[in-house]
């Protein structure tokens, strides 16, 4: 599927000008009562500049990268040209080309696509109303054309940007999963009353193509799912992760979704990792609060199940997803992970320490204790230490290593 997407993938210089001008029905014609507006568009072309930069300053991506008055000249130089080009009458390879070296620098500098389609809009809006008071709505549909086309090629990069980001994505899942490359790494978890660590998070990362250092696997893991790439990651996390604690003393956690529990086959090899594990208590397994959990019977089964071998479970992200109290009290957590977004708010935030405290009186009238993730810096961990909080967890207590730097 994604060779055929790519071999669908088009430019200019493969359908070709003149098919482009026929899809939209664009004409010699259109093209000459598109020059005839030059006088027109000439003399609204100041207004048009200032009413155009009055609308795109009240988006705050706007105010990002046209932060100086160098930048906004040069700016502004561009968007005058593009603009009177609209009605040049010649619309040829060096006009398309021109617009597709306007596209590929949009995407360069990271301006969003809807910030494109806003812009188009408001132009649109303007030229219209310019021909309407000049009595030219006759001339309207040909305008709409020349725009049409304009959007189209402005927003093809992105199209192509996203595709190839995609296929290399794919390409790298099938690398790491053909080569085993994930590299777990580990984060310190700490006592909060002794400061000494309790336990080690496990991460899954994977080594960067480009410059030899790893990177997280977070922002690919929806796409392997959806391609059927994830259990084999996920058993080759787990397997890696299992086969160093099995040569050292600590105790550790390992992050599961709900797609992990339902399915048999990662059910069954979890299990068969427990029963090679020496003394699998040292396991606690972190389930996403946030989760769209379709059956809480079978999150509530693996529990049992792995409880048999003395491992926990905690509740990962909690206080911002989609639980309520009732599912909470289902699953009988032995942890209550604070979702970090509460955590990074607390020493600012009088909404985010009272959920907090509330977060801990719950887990505690539950059995459950807790731990602060994304502690980040000392304000934060000031707040947090004068709290009945039992674990802490973030960069300014440590930031994630290799898990080969332990063994």
């Amino acid at each position: 599927m994604l060779n055929l997407l790519y071999k669908e993938r088009y430019s200019f210089q493969t359908i070709g000008i003149e098919r482009m001008k026929a899809h939209y029905l664009f004409t010699e014609k259109d093209a000459r009562i598109l020059y005839s507006l030059q006088p027109i568009a000439h003399k609204a072309l100041p207004s048009m500049i200032d009413a155009f930069y009055n609308f795109i300053f009240n988006f705050e991506h706007a105010k990002v990268f046209l932060n100086s008055e160098e930048i906004i000249r040069k700016h502004r130089k561009g968007i005058e040209q593009w603009y009177m080009n609209l009605f040049c009458g010649h619309y040829d390879t060096d006009y398309f080309e021109g617009l597709s070296t306007i596209s590929e620098t949009h995407v360069k500098i990271g301006l969003p696509s809807h910030y494109v389609n806003a812009a188009f809009s408001f132009v649109r809006q303007f030229l219209e109303n310019m021909l309407i008071r000049a009595g030219h709505t006759d001339k309207l549909s040909s305008l709409h054309k020349i725009i049409d086309i304009n959007l189209d090629l402005l927003s093809l990069t992105y199209k192509q940007e996203s595709l190839q980001k995609l296929i290399k994505n794919v390409a790298v899942l099938k690398d790491t999963i053909k080569y085993g490359n994930i590299v777990p790494y580990v984060q310190p978890i700490y006592s909060n009353k002794t400061g000494k660590i309790s336990h080690y998070e496990c991460l899954m990362r994977i080594p960067h193509r480009e410059n030899y250092t790893v990177c997280s696997i977070v922002h690919m893991l929806q796409l392997a799912k959806q391609i059927h790439l994830y259990h084999d990651l996920m058993q080759q996390m787990i397997q890696k992760s299992f086969n160093a604690f099995t040569q050292l003393p600590h105790a550790f956690t390992l992050n599961l979704s709900y797609e992990d529990i339902a399915n048999t086959d990662s059910r069954n090899f979890l299990e068969k990792m427990l029963m090679a594990l020496p003394n699998p208590s040292r396991v606690t397994f972190e389930i996403l609060e946030t989760d769209m959990i379709a059956d809480y019977n079978i999150v509530s089964d693996f529990i049992k199940e792995i409880k048999t071998y003395g491992s926990q479970i905690a509740i990962d992200d909690f206080g911002t997803g989609y639980s309520n109290m009732e599912n909470l009290l289902k699953l009988k957590p032995d942890y209550v992970k604070i979702d970090g977004s509460l955590i990074r708010d607390i020493h600012h935030s009088e909404k985010s320490l009272k959920l907090v405290k509330n977060i801990i009186n719950i887990s505690r009238d539950i059995g459950a204790k807790t731990i602060a993730e994304h502690v980040h810096n000392e304000a934060v961990y000031t707040i947090l230490h004068t709290l009945d909080i039992d674990y802490l967890q973030g960069f300014y207590l440590c930031k994630p290593f290799p898990l080969s730097e332990l063994t």
